[in-house]
């Protein structure tokens, strides 16, 4: 911008005349010295932005639209203008039921578990608490790092290997578990772009198999397109843009006459509770058998697990874990990553981010209360 005398003169020159085009708005932009490009409606001289200066509307009172604050409608053309407002929310889907996986009201104030405010007896007793449960509660767990030919291509051109292992190995036992099948929904919760059901898909190569991506978040939906194929029979996918915690699954029609089959990678403790919630929920409400055989998932942060969302309070209750006993144990899983990695783990970590945007999925409240995807 200039500065000095001439800006002076640029800031008292009147504006031109309007240009004499069709349907051309007269709100002169005092920073782009120019008019506003946006169209009026016929026989009007200033467009929806700026229709607050036209002479005819005085005396008429605009407010806020309620779907969109940016821009302003007459009082008198509210109710229609709520009709076609392209900021209106969507329809509520039928199978939108909200808190339905939740086990108790989400808590208007959730309070802050910090250790280090613990008195150092309440704090050794809780280390020897949790000794004490996970030598009654956890199994020998056996890590099997499984693979699948349809990963092969990836892993051998993709410098980061890392998402493409686990994908494969997923896969893998998806196959081992004989979970791969025809006829089959497959529903991928916490699916991010999609890109793990698209190597399933390639796995099966089955037209009769369907996919159901479940995320809450807006994403590019990059392998859709890929996992409905191009044939002329192409498979059914429905996208549900939804928090896990309000999906009744019981009011999917896609699902009806069909196994099912979960899965997931990587999906937060509370997500984790609340997916198991709904799957469970759904095979008590099917008349025909239990219709889910089958659940893979890859868990992630279970430091986010959240009491009210846990689904399985008497299991708690029978080992006395407390509500308090329960919020201190997920800040303390964090520790599991705590401390310096190696060199090389280190650098592979700084590639991470930028390798793959579903690395992590979250459920539930705002961003700000858990600190999350």
């Amino acid at each position: 911008m200039p500065k000095g005398p001439k800006a002076n003169r640029l800031k008292e020159e009147p504006p031109p005349l309007p240009p004499n085009n069709p349907r051309q708005c007269h709100f002169w932009v005092k920073r782009k010295r120019r008019y506003c490009h946006l169209p009026t409606k016929i026989d009007n001289d200033f467009c929806g932005e700026h229709a607050i200066y036209d002479t005819k509307w005085k005396g008429k009172e605009r407010i806020a639209c309620p779907y969109d604050p940016s821009h302003t409608v007459n009082t008198d053309e509210i109710k229609k203008h709520l009709e076609k407002c392209n900021s209106r929310p969507p329809p509520t889907p039928p199978y939108f039921s909200s808190n339905i996986n939740c086990i108790l009201p989400s808590p208007e104030l959730e309070e802050k578990v910090t250790l280090s405010d613990l008195s150092k007896e309440i704090f050794d007793k809780l280390i020897s608490n949790v000794n004490q449960w996970y030598q009654q509660l956890i199994p020998d767990i056996r890590t099997e790092v499984m693979d699948h030919m349809v990963l092969k291509e990836k892993k051998e051109s993709t410098k980061n290997r890392k998402h493409a292992v686990q994908q494969a190995s997923l896969i893998g036992h998806l196959e081992k578990l004989n979970l791969l099948r025809k006829n089959t929904c497959f529903i991928e919760y916490g699916s991010g772009k999609g890109e793990l059901s698209y190597f399933i898909k390639m796995a099966i190569q089955d037209e009769t198999a369907s996919f159901i991506l479940v995320d809450r978040k807006n994403t590019r939906c990059k392998f859709d397109s890929a996992i409905r194929g191009t044939s002329e029979k192409k498979l059914l996918v429905k996208r549900i843009g939804m928090d896990i915690k309000d999906l009744d699954l019981s009011k999917l029609d896609l699902l009806k006459g069909r196994n099912v089959v979960a899965y997931s990678k990587h999906l937060c403790g509370s997500a984790t509770d609340t997916t198991l919630k709904s799957l469970v929920d759904y095979a008590k409400s099917s008349i025909d058998g239990n219709p889910v055989i089958g659940i893979v998932i890859a868990l992630c942060c279970h430091q986010l697990c959240r009491y009210h969302m846990y689904p399985y309070h008497k299991f708690l209750q029978d080992y006395g874990i407390a509500e308090n006993d329960f919020k201190r144990i997920c800040a303390m899983s964090s520790w599991a990553i705590c401390g310096q990695r190696l060199t090389h783990e280190t650098e592979n970590s700084d590639n991470d981010d930028n390798d793959n945007e579903d690395d992590h999925t979250y459920n539930e409240t705002d961003d700000d209360e858990e600190n999350t995807k």
